[in-house]
């Protein structure tokens, strides 16, 4: 038995409530169509009419004139949809693998694309594993060589974060050897279980000696390539984080190119998509908009969407028992049967895609008749509402503002890149600033005051990025000195105490008892070692009844407020990037390959 909760009454469709007009318009003419006809009951007699006016029509019509529309009430209102009760649904998810291949050769640092062709990379990359993608997703990263940074997992968060760390720096092998990349995307697919799969490939371009080997292995695996190049045909230096300008042997600037023909090859070969870098996201929907290989699926309860239950089926019924009066009428059985079954196919109404969708679409039409939603979005950011801001706002600089005032700065500086002018920059840089994205930020303020000379206040803050950028970088270089310094330390202790015990082990020996030696010395000896076990015991006493009163005490009250407060500060000065252990990782595995001869594309180191 459903419970009724009434505020929780709504109507998931309640535009059909605009049926009611036309209700009410049939209802008046049924009305006044009747009272017309009882006219002769107003002139003739009351003993008069019984016998000359006739009484089976308008029997006949006497029902239509209340159950026609009490049905047509009925009907609106379950087209409608009304409800409140919700109700968990599992989701479906789809068993598709899919994995994220991404360029980290030194010419992603070029900057024909603002601030940076990494920086662009990163955007598509989280964009594509959060919105785009279905199923479980992997994430390899390769230079002179490929590594694993995430295996098949459906933690489009995790990835994202792991995105975020990953530059030309932490690589262990400098140059660019893409087939390594898909050759590990394949093993990481197959280990998964999918023989098919698709492979999402960030680069800025191939050289022409890759193109065979590449070739050979579309044509060999069933996986489905689909490519995004980042760069130009005109190419742009490779600006490093020092600032200086990548130069090649003969101390000329690189300047790395794209040429997207070979791109393309590769991805119409195996059956994908090519698309090069967009401000927008049409790039991302053509790339992610093939059907998938296998329609397998399964319905987890891991994740659930709560659905509305909608009671308009209930009502249904009742207009249709309405409805049986004037069945005879053709044309009203019609309709009513063309009403019930447009509101059957009608799809149900979750709360979770409601919502998503609402905030998709910004505002509807009857919200924009007197303020457009820069004007909206505005007031909105006046009222310090910066999420219905973000959500209404159409301008990407204004809606940067709001993202940037709530505090989600990876959005912000995505919005803000697509404004192509001194104060766009301006904003990257003080999103990048408080990401801490020191050297980033000072390259956008540089472009800042490329375009506008006047601009002091991204002048001042270049300067501000530049202090923190250095400081930051010795506080690394730092932090790695300690963790070798530590490792040297934890040696050298476990070879003094590996010593220690050997000598320990040869002063055993030494002291065994002569037969010259007096029985003085012996007693006071065995009184010296008596000794020493009381003591020993007294304190082993000691230490477990204090272990007892401390494992009686929670946790928060074995520390002290002032120990507390210093975890507390330890704890919020460890920063959350990833960047270092994955350095860390990638560098054992490195060793541990030991290739016998470098990979194709070492030589090149850009």
């Amino acid at each position: 038995m459903l419970e009724f909760q009434f505020e929780l009454f709504h109507f998931l469709r309640p535009w059909w409530l605009l049926g009611l007009l036309p209700v009410l318009l049939i209802s008046w003419l049924l009305w006044h169509q009747g009272r017309a006809r009882r006219g002769w009951q107003e002139v003739i007699a009351p003993h008069l009419a019984e016998r000359l006016v006739l009484k089976s029509a308008q029997q006949q019509r006497q029902p239509l004139r209340w159950s026609l529309p009490l049905a047509l009430l009925c009907l609106v209102f379950a087209l409608a949809g009304p409800t409140w009760e919700q109700r968990p649904q599992p989701v479906y998810q789809l068993n598709a693998g899919q994995v994220i291949v991404m360029d980290l050769s030194m010419s992603m640092r070029a900057t024909d694309l603002s601030p940076n062709r990494l920086e662009q990379m990163r955007f598509k990359a989280m964009s594509l594993a959060n919105d785009y993608l279905d199923g479980e997703t992997g994430l390899i990263a390769y230079a002179g060589d490929a590594f694993i940074i995430s295996p098949l997992t459906r933690d489009a968060a995790s990835l994202s974060n792991l995105i975020r760390a990953l530059s030309p720096e932490i690589m262990p092998v400098q140059g660019s050897y893409p087939q390594s990349g898909l050759e590990l995307a394949d093993q990481l697919l197959r280990e998964a279980g999918y023989a098919e799969g698709d492979i999402y490939w960030f680069t800025d371009g191939i050289e022409t000696r890759d193109q065979t080997d590449l070739t050979n292995f579309v044509r060999n695996h069933p996986h489905r390539l689909s490519i995004m190049a980042l760069g130009s045909e005109q190419g742009a230096p490779i600006s490093l984080l020092d600032g200086n300008l990548l130069r090649d042997r003969g101390g000329d600037v690189v300047v790395p190119k794209l040429t997207p023909e070979r791109l393309q090859t590769l991805a119409e070969l195996s059956n994908g998509r090519f698309a090069q870098w967009r401000q927008d996201a049409q790039d991302l929907e053509y790339l992610s908009s093939l059907p998938p290989l296998s329609r397998d699926g399964s319905e987890t309860d891991e994740q659930r969407g709560d659905a509305w239950y909608d009671m308009g089926p209930w009502l249904l019924l009742a207009s249709l028992l309405l409805f049986l009066p004037s069945a005879r009428r053709g044309l009203l059985l019609l309709a009513g049967l063309g009403l019930l079954s447009s509101a059957l196919l009608t799809p149900p109404v979750y709360a979770q895609q409601a919502s998503s969708a609402a905030a998709e679409d910004g505002l509807a039409w009857h919200q924009q008749l007197w303020q457009t939603p820069y004007q909206q979005a505005d007031a909105a950011i006046q009222q310090e509402a910066y999420e219905r801001a973000a959500q209404i706002a159409t301008d990407p600089l204004q809606r940067g503002t709001a993202n940037y005032q709530r505090g989600a700065y990876e959005q912000a500086l995505q919005d803000f890149s697509q404004v192509d002018s001194a104060a766009g920059y301006y904003n990257q840089g003080n999103s990048l600033m408080k990401m801490e994205r020191y050297d980033e930020a000072a390259n956008v303020y540089r472009e800042a005051l490329r375009r506008d000379p006047n601009l002091q206040q991204a002048e001042q803050n270049l300067e501000l990025a530049e202090q923190l950028a250095a400081q930051q970088q010795q506080e690394q270089q730092q932090q790695q000195g300690e963790g070798e310094q530590q490792e040297g330390e934890q040696s050298q202790q476990d070879q003094q105490q590996s010593g220690e015990q050997n000598s320990e082990g040869s002063g055993e020996q030494q002291q065994e008892p002569e037969a010259g030696e007096q029985p003085q010395q012996q007693q006071s000896e065995e009184q010296r070692e008596a000794e020493a076990a009381e003591s020993n015991e007294a304190n082993a006493q000691d230490d477990r009844e204090g272990e007892e009163q401390q494992a009686q005490m929670t946790p928060a009250e074995q520390l002290s407020e002032e120990q507390r407060q210093q975890l507390e500060q330890w704890l919020n000065r460890i920063e959350d990037n990833p960047a270092y252990l994955l350095q860390r990782k990638m560098l054992e595995e490195a060793k541990r390959r030991d290739r016998q001869s470098p990979p194709q594309g070492v030589e090149k180191q850009w």
